[in-house]
């Protein structure tokens, strides 16, 4: 896990019901090892000591990228298919080899348990999806995993797929949390992903699902997010959910949003809302056909 004390944020290590700082090592030096070399890096860890009163849970990115997976469940295909009019492109990439990737965030961005995650002010409807994070190294290994929130506008979206990178990609979209939790010593297999969402003293929102449902092998899409693009540091990889809130409900501000998934914790933020300039670009020259 990445904690922030002192002035400072450094990489620790949970193990024993001890806190381990591993300073000066980052993630990012981490992620360059293959993973038998994590591992045995790690398991030399002695010390120092750190204080679990005395610090703070940050979110664990440094340069990753975070990038996400989509239509990887039945009911992601069916919400998509729902909120659009373009139904046979998400039918096709539901059954495909090629499975649908797009970037997410920048490593700096990603959003620690207990911070603030945002809808645009630009949208109508928005919704966070409770996601497997996979964290995988340099050479496309299976590092870790995490709890995710993929935050969403639906209604941007669902105007025109071409749209995805402005419903997806926008301040404080993403959160990654608690910790990241080694591959090696969790098993995600039938894991569940559980949500709730509260308004205030009430419950919106509350559903589990499986990661066995998942029509994808985790590992499989993180070697397909390396197969042409190399990533030194690495990326977070959000597989995909099935748990998406039905209408009428739209993510509002002071919203609490829960994820727990079995063996990784619990991630928790509450919602804000994310400005818009209000700028657009008119197409004020459109060739005549």
């Amino acid at each position: 896990m990445r904690v922030r004390g002192e002035g400072r944020t450094l990489l620790a290590l949970w193990r024993d019901a001890r806190l381990w700082d591993l300073d000066p090592l980052t993630l990012d030096a981490l992620l360059r090892l293959p993973l038998d070399g994590i591992r045995a890096g790690l398991g030399a860890i002695t010390g120092p000591e750190l204080d679990p009163v005395q610090v703070e849970i940050a979110a664990p990115a440094e340069s990753q990228e975070v990038w996400a997976a989509g239509v990887t469940y039945l009911r992601s295909r069916e919400a998509r298919v729902e909120e659009t009019t373009q139904k046979t492109i998400y039918e096709q990439v539901y059954e495909s080899d090629r499975p649908e990737l797009f970037f997410k965030a920048a490593g700096w961005r990603v959003v620690a348990d207990g911070g603030e995650i945002g809808v645009r002010e630009d949208s109508t409807w928005d919704v966070p999806e409770p996601e497997l994070a996979v964290l995988s190294n340099a050479h496309g290994e299976v590092v870790a995993f995490a709890c995710g929130n993929d935050m969403s506008s639906r209604s941007i979206e669902g105007e025109n797929p071409l749209f995805l990178p402005q419903a997806k990609i926008y301040d404080r979209s993403c959160a990654i949390g608690p910790a990241a939790v080694f591959a090696w010593e969790v098993d995600i297999s039938r894991a569940k992903i559980h949500m709730t969402i509260e308004r205030g003293a009430r419950s919106v929102f509350d559903g589990t699902a499986t990661v066995a449902d998942m029509t994808r092998e985790p590992a499989d899409l993180a070697t397909v997010l390396h197969s042409a693009y190399t990533l030194p540091v690495s990326a977070w990889l959000l597989t995909g959910t099935s748990l998406v809130p039905p209408e009428p409900y739209t993510a509002k501000t002071g919203d609490l949003v829960r994820i727990a998934i079995d063996g990784l914790g619990e991630l928790s933020n509450r919602v804000s809302l994310v400005k818009h300039s209000g700028a657009q670009a008119k197409p004020t020259r459109l060739a005549k056909r």
